[in-house]
């Protein structure tokens, strides 16, 4: 494992609790620490460990592009994030382990698909991401083999059987028959996947829904970092407007979201698109959050519906599918 600087030298632990634990394909252990000595600064009482562990350590490499941006990204973000401090990470096998701020100690709260995101709060959260894409805005560092673009091989997660019998799930209530079709769904992602590669680039978070957001006194933060890419802007910004917001809400107040989402960006120095430019691709890019939540195991079922039903109205409302051809 190769370690990230500590964050409290000097830090001696004399024992730990674990007070509850979690687990969807990575597993989180929520911990009580009693220390010998605290270090410096001091090290907070309670963390959060975060690693593949049991039956999830086959898929442990899920977590590497994480561990990565933690260690060699993190330190110099602006992007409201959890505290970290420690990495590990095995470079040869991808096994990674994250010792985190535990949020809800941070007096931070933890969002999902049931809290009600106001046009605002949805605002402030584009703001941060804002911060993240101008920082890596056509930097050479993108290039970094673990920051590949994932479309394509996300395309082809499951058997069209398999994605099938999951839109035929409850899921899927309220949408059209094409946006509840594996062959129309997927179709959709690898075109969108095979499209030019967006020039210039940005690191995106790449999973912008609901349950990666907590909110704080300081304002909303992302979290849960396993899909880290570069990519173009707008799949970290149409997959965020599409799954947060209900959809009255999300039509009203999209392309106000949109503009000042760009607008941010140009004061942080970017030369922004032109609208009609920002639009397309908004428009296109709804397709990642759609096969996203269509191919979702890991998430119980009453957060996967609304969350899928919001993107797939939004990809209706704005002809995806006819636009990306598909």
């Amino acid at each position: 494992m190769k370690p990230c600087v500590s964050h409290h030298v000097g830090c001696v632990v004399r024992s730990a609790a674990v007070r509850d634990s979690r687990a969807t394909v990575a597993s989180k252990h929520f911990l009580t620490v009693d220390y010998r000595d605290p270090g410096s600064p001091p090290a907070p009482e309670r963390l959060c460990v975060k690693a593949y562990f049991g039956e999830a350590h086959g898929r442990s490499r899920a977590g590497e592009s994480e561990a990565r941006f933690y260690r060699d990204c993190a330190p110099s973000t602006s992007t409201r994030i959890p505290a970290c401090s420690y990495v590990g990470l095995d470079e040869g096998s991808g096994s990674s382990i994250l010792i985190l701020e535990d949020l809800n100690a941070a007096g931070a709260t933890p969002l999902d698909a049931l809290h009600r995101f106001t046009p605002e709060l949805s605002a402030a959260t584009l703001r941060q991401l804002a911060h993240l894409h101008a920082e890596t805005w056509d930097n050479a560092r993108l290039y970094e083999s673990w920051l590949s673009p994932r479309m394509l091989s996300l395309a082809q997660n499951l058997s069209d059987d398999r994605l099938q019998e999951l839109l035929d799930r409850p899921r899927g209530d309220g949408l059209s028959r094409a946006a509840r079709t594996a062959t129309r769904v997927r179709a959709a992602m690898r075109t969108l996947g095979g499209l030019p590669e967006s020039s210039p680039s940005c690191m995106l978070h790449g999973d912008t829904h609901a349950g990666n957001i907590f909110d704080s006194t300081r304002g909303p933060g992302l979290l849960d970092w396993q899909l880290v890419q570069r990519g173009s802007w707008a799949t970290d910004v149409a997959y965020h407007i599409s799954s947060v917001l209900e959809t009255d809400v999300r039509r009203q107040s999209e392309w106000d979201l949109l503009a000042g989402y760009l607008r941010c960006l140009g004061e942080l120095g970017v030369p922004t698109p032109s609208w009609d430019s920002a639009v397309a691709s908004y428009r296109q890019h709804l397709a990642y959050g759609l096969f996203l939540w269509s191919m979702t195991q890991f998430t119980t079922e009453n957060l996967t519906a609304p969350t899928l039903q919001r993107i797939g109205l939004a990809v209706e409302d704005h002809a995806t599918f006819e636009l990306l051809g598909v």
